[in-house]
């Protein structure tokens, strides 16, 4: 979720270094190619996580899921509007609140996501490893032959990652890796650590070349399809496999990670109160100044978020205590 919030600073606030920008600023435009290529992995590593571990669809649990995703967007609403940032609500709004249509795309791709995992759960166990394998093979050769092309074009049906079917992908591979252990999985962490590391520089410097010489949109590379983007969140992934370690404080933080998502990219708050402070002060402040506001805004957005979703969980944990009150059973 750091790097979503890093990522989003990055080419959504100021857009991919151009052609002439490289020409006049080549520092700049290297730091600000190296940074999205270290955050892009950030939602291929997340729907990675998911697959390692699986999902086990529970009705409550999907419940859960939806509430924190209303509750959030009620009180990014109430927050601004009493700070007078945003304006009443009429029926329009809170339909598509109610309705999950406010364009938090990820939050409808994870959802399908979730309802498809049964299926996916019931291929991975009855399924023969080289038959798997073989899907596997497959599946990402087309992805990457069909899909992963011109960024902006966003015509065809893997819509540069954004949809469920590129989660599914990288759920099936996950679990793939964790029922089947391979040796390009099973290297020693510092291997994993070193190959993302050069997957990010090729990403950069391979971007910095193609825009400075041919003019080539910036964008390009970074689509979540790109062979160098999965590789990189694949081993990125893999090195946290092979840590092993239990911290109360990290579980704390993991249970109200995704509320930091919700928070920042909410509609009301994404472009007016993250992404216009940052590019301002690209325009305006020095590197040093830039970058100190910058993460300074990063981690109170993140601690805010934790904050007001331990409040969620708080209600959720009463809600479930009056469903149980009135004879409910856990589904």
């Amino acid at each position: 979720m750091l790097f979503v919030l890093m990522l989003h600073a990055s080419f959504r606030a100021l857009d991919a270094p151009t052609e002439e920008d490289i020409a006049v600023a080549p520092l700049s435009s290297f730091l600000r190619f190296f940074s999205e290529s270290v955050s892009i992995v950030c939602v291929n590593v997340f729907i990675l996580i998911t697959g390692w571990f699986g999902i086990r669809p529970k009705v409550l649990r999907f419940c859960s899921l939806i509430f924190q995703v209303l509750f959030i967007g009620v009180i990014v609403y109430m927050i601004l509007l009493f700070l007078g940032k945003t304006e009443l609500w009429g029926l329009s709004e809170w339909i598509k609140l109610l309705s999950l249509r406010r364009g938090l795309w990820f939050v409808d791709a994870y959802l399908v996501l979730y309802i498809l995992s049964p299926v996916l759960n019931a291929f991975t166990e009855t399924v023969s490893r080289n038959t798997f394998k073989s899907f596997l093979c497959a599946f990402f050769a087309v992805q990457t032959i069909l899909g992963f092309h011109d960024f902006h074009n966003s015509g065809n049906f893997f819509c540069n990652g954004y949809t469920p079917l590129s989660f599914a992908g990288l759920y099936l591979l996950a679990r793939y890796l964790r029922l089947y252990p391979v040796k390009f999985s099973t290297l020693n962490k510092l291997y994993d650590i070193a190959i993302y590391l050069c997957t990010v520089l090729a990403t950069t410097f391979l971007s910095m070349v193609l825009v400075g010489q041919t003019g080539m949109n910036g964008w390009n590379l970074y689509s979540y399809l790109s062979p160098l983007v999965i590789l990189s969140s694949l081993y990125f992934f893999l090195f946290f496999t092979k840590l092993s370690f239990y911290s109360k404080s990290i579980n704390w933080i993991a249970s109200s990670a995704f509320a930091v998502y919700l928070l920042h990219c909410d509609p009301l708050f994404f472009d007016t109160h993250y992404l216009a402070p940052i590019k301002r002060w690209y325009i305006n402040d020095t590197m040093l100044v830039f970058l100190l506001h910058t993460s300074i805004l990063i981690i109170a957005l993140f601690g805010g978020a934790l904050l007001v979703d331990k409040i969620r969980i708080i209600l959720w944990n009463k809600c479930l205590i009056l469903y149980k009150q009135f004879g409910g059973k856990h589904n």
